[in-house]
């Protein structure tokens, strides 16, 4: 305890020295609130991360300097910033207000003196657990440390499983909303594909939902039980086909969806990196995919990825899984071109390297060897920006042929859901970490 006590000494020495040094600017402190002895739990890391992009788009221009520091009492985030100190409380009001995230942050405002939130006529901090004002619940400790801890896991659960699930299934939509489609479905027609359209898909999407979020709180947990996540995997199937009448809409994106969330959000709450998410996909996809190809001939309803893998030795969105879907984090990132021609030339991207067994099962392998081939080739031209009329061509053309890239198409969302989130498995700004002896 007297260490967490020297250390609020030296952080408040610190913001002294910060605004001896930088007399008539700001000095904003951001750091999550943590109750008990461990001040920096490995799952609140990235709140931290979080509300610092949240204070960068804020305040933009105006930071002049920006560290994290190391600390016993709780790493925190000093900012020096040019502007007035009660406008930067206002709105580090309302940063902290933003969600129910906020409740787990403190950031706290300084211009030679401390600004408060009753300075500003505002109402103060209600406690997490009952509706007290939160420094009266602290100092006479209403509320145990486990109480406590539970409440911000909880808090941490929710906004998580929101977050992630919302991210997904906006993926999910963006795909299906992409145009020209070669083959596939689209808001705009239903493709090559005669048994469903974009209404089906729909319904499909809003089934699966529930087990999604399944998915995101098995990795919430932090469970290792791969074959848990083939369960639920299998009642989303059923779900799907309930829904669509016996049409299979999303069953590789269930599989696929099934290895990568769980994975992306154990990477959030474990501050892994893309190497850990490869693996987390790797270990669950061989456990559930185990001794599965070894005796595929004896199996006797085989499904047509079955057939194909004993033709051609291709296993389609599980040889992916197997092998970390390296093709996501492989793949080049478009920022510089606005989001629907990004999500395109991923695809076109996907559909060149891909041995894509959605199109052997309405082809065969000479066609999938010619659309790789011929992607390749406008991938190397200019990709999709350059070449938009010979694509409607190609996507018009592979209507008529039965050609639909449904594999590509999962690797797709997957590859959307991950830029939509990789702020949460990056460094979110260029911070220095630094101690402070």
């Amino acid at each position: 305890m007297s260490n967490i006590l020297d250390a609020r000494e030296k952080r408040a020495t610190h913001i002294k020295e910060l605004m001896e040094e930088h007399k008539y600017k700001s000095i904003v402190i951001m750091k999550a609130n943590v109750p008990g002895i461990e001040k920096n739990p490995k799952n609140m890391v990235f709140i931290c991360r979080y509300y610092c992009e949240l204070m960068n788009k804020t305040f933009n221009t105006k930071i002049i300097e920006t560290k994290q520091i190391k600390s016993l009492d709780g790493d925190y985030l000093y900012y020096v910033i040019n502007e007035a100190g009660n406008v930067v409380k206002e709105k580090t009001i309302l940063i902290e207000e933003k969600n129910i995230l906020g409740r787990l942050v403190d950031i706290d405002v300084y211009n030679q003196y401390a600004i408060t939130r009753e300075d500003l006529k505002r109402e103060m901090r209600k406690c997490l657990i009952c509706n007290n004002y939160a420094h009266i619940c602290a100092r006479s400790k209403a509320h145990s440390d486990t109480e406590v801890f539970n409440k911000i896991n909880e808090i941490i659960n929710d906004f998580l499983t929101d977050l992630i699930l919302s991210k997904t299934i906006s993926s999910i939509y963006y795909e299906l909303d992409l145009y020209p489609k070669f083959g596939l479905v689209s808001r705009r027609d239903s493709g090559c594909h005669t048994d469903m359209d974009s209404n089906t898909f729909v319904e499909s999407i809003f089934a699966l939902k529930p087990y999604l979020k399944e998915y995101i709180q098995y990795g919430i947990n932090n469970l290792d039980e791969p074959l848990k996540l083939q369960e639920i995997g299998l009642r989303a199937e059923t779900a799907m086909f309930r829904a669509t009448m016996n049409v299979n809409t999303h069953k590789g994106l269930i599989f696929a969806l099934g290895a990568f969330l769980p994975a992306l959000t154990k990477t959030i709450l474990n501050q892994g990196d893309i190497e850990y998410i490869k693996s987390e996909i790797k270990h669950v996809s061989e456990v559930v995919i185990k001794d599965y190809y070894k005796n595929l001939e004896m199996k006797e309803n085989k499904t047509h990825g079955d057939e194909i893998y004993l033709l051609h030795k291709l296993k389609g969105i599980r040889g992916e899984a197997l092998k970390g879907f390296e093709i996501i984090f492989n793949t080049p990132t478009y920022f510089d071109r606005s989001s629907i021609y990004r999500f395109h030339e991923y695809l076109i991207h996907f559909m060149s390297i891909l041995d894509d067994t959605t199109i052997l099962h309405k082809t065969n392998i000479e066609t999938l060897n010619e659309v790789k081939s011929t992607f390749k080739e406008i991938v190397n031209n200019g990709g999709y920006t350059k070449n938009k009329e010979e694509i409607q061509d190609i996507s018009n053309e592979y209507i008529k042929r039965s050609i639909s890239p449904g594999g590509s198409a999962d690797l797709l969302v997957l590859k959307i859901l991950f830029e939509e989130l990789k702020y949460f498995l990056e460094k979110i700004c260029n911070i220095k970490t630094v101690n402070i002896d």
